[in-house]
């Protein structure tokens, strides 16, 4: 390895810990919905009123935030929006009523888009002999901060309340500024088009590679099937296995193996290829779905359920995005990047709204059932996209370029 890249992995390093913090803002709520829905009185699938909001409000952020960096540095973007992100927080902190809280949350959510940014970056700026190692390095932080909180929160907001909670969660997101202002890419693209041409270009982004589009879909119904799974979990836990709050956010750390497992087979995606790669990682999330709605109320086997399906999502990631972004022009990675990540989140809230409902009449196997047919409409989207030679093996006769359209 040169001088070079043991530079860029260090700083890569860094970035991670950045890039996870604003995903794991994204999912705050969830390990703490019950202990809000009792202070402010609220029942039933209100409760996860702001589990679905803060996921909007990333998808919106996605939309309007993540392609400007097809315009700022990286640098600048991620400072203000950890900055924007901290006060959001202790605002919901301090909310006097429910409403108010979910709208911070939404808040929160919006800003807290700067993984996706660094993504991008890192994705334009990024050695080639690392780019693969450096897209697992970084959304596997994102899984590992993920369930992080959902494994730590738990257990503080038993101990100091869940407003203490959020305190603690804006006092750290505001203490990475400075290592933002270090370590966050500086280089800004030259000659960029206006905010509103980056707007309107995105449609056209997406209509111009069939890649892109196949890429977002299969990684949307993944993403959507774990999603639904784990903004069920602590309900399930707590109202179904008897577990206490705190008990429940020990499930985390099937998700954390998750991501640790991700980061530690990074360098396996560059040598087995993005078609092998995306076929084990959608079967063993499709075996987690299915392990899962067999038997929710076993605890070994719903953790090594929720395990797949976390390194499965998350793996599958390092090659749909990296597949996804590489279609298109390098001066449409952020635009690119809006378009994956944007239907991801908005897929994820209306995941979320919907296993809010399913588990109300038909408890987490039903959720699981809505995991498994999503996984399977993956698995589905990923053999056409091999067909069609958009991951790496084409079939005879057809051209070089057919990942580029």
């Amino acid at each position: 390895m040169s001088d070079n890249e043991r530079d860029w992995g260090r700083r890569v390093s860094v970035m991670a810990v950045i890039a996870a913090t604003g995903v794991a803002v994204i999912y705050i709520p969830q390990p703490i919905q019950t202990l809000v829905a009792a202070e402010f009185g609220v029942g039933g699938s209100a409760t996860a009123a702001a589990a679905i909001a803060i996921q909007a409000g990333y998808a919106l952020g996605v939309v309007l935030l993540v392609s400007l960096g097809d315009r700022y540095s990286a640098r600048r973007q991620v400072t203000a929006q950890l900055v924007a992100t901290a006060v959001a927080l202790a605002g919901a902190a301090l909310a006097p009523s429910f409403w108010l809280f979910v709208a911070l949350c939404f808040i929160a959510g919006g800003t807290a888009t700067i993984g996706q940014i660094l993504v991008s970056s890192a994705l334009r700026l990024a050695p080639p002999a690392v780019r693969a190692r450096t897209t697992a390095v970084l959304l596997g932080s994102f899984i590992v901060g993920l369930f992080i909180v959902r494994t730590a929160l738990g257990a503080v907001a038993d101990a100091i309340g869940w407003r203490g909670a959020l305190v603690a969660c804006a006092l750290f997101v505001l203490a990475l500024v400075p290592l933002s202002l270090r370590f966050s890419p500086r280089d800004a693209p030259s000659d960029p088009p206006a905010y509103g041409r980056i707007l309107a270009s995105i449609p056209r982004v997406a209509a111009r590679s069939s890649t892109l589009r196949i890429m977002t879909g299969i990684h949307v119904l993944v993403f959507a099937a774990f999603i639904a799974l784990w903004s069920m979990t602590t309900v399930h836990a707590v109202e179904a296995l008897g577990l206490s709050v705190s008990q429940a956010a020990l499930l985390g750390l099937a998700g954390l193996a998750g991501g640790v497992a991700t980061i530690a087979a990074a360098s396996v995606h560059a040598i087995v290829g993005p078609r092998r790669s995306l076929a084990t990682c959608v079967g063993a999330a499709l075996i987690g779905v299915t392990l899962v709605t067999i038997a929710p109320g076993s605890l070994p086997v719903l953790l090594l359920g929720l395990f797949l399906v976390s390194v499965g999502m998350n793996s599958e990631q390092v090659s749909t995005q990296a597949t996804a972004l590489a279609s298109v022009d390098p001066s449409e990675n952020g635009r690119a990047n809006t378009v994956f990540m944007g239907a991801t989140f908005f897929a994820g809230a209306i995941a979320t709204a919907v296993a809010a409902q399913l588990v109300a009449v038909g408890g987490y196997t039903a959720v699981g059932i809505l995991a498994v047919a999503l996984v399977l409409a993956a698995a589905f989207l990923a053999v056409v996209a091999a067909r069609r030679g958009m991951l790496g093996a084409r079939p005879p006769g057809r051209p070089a370029g057919g990942a580029r359209d």
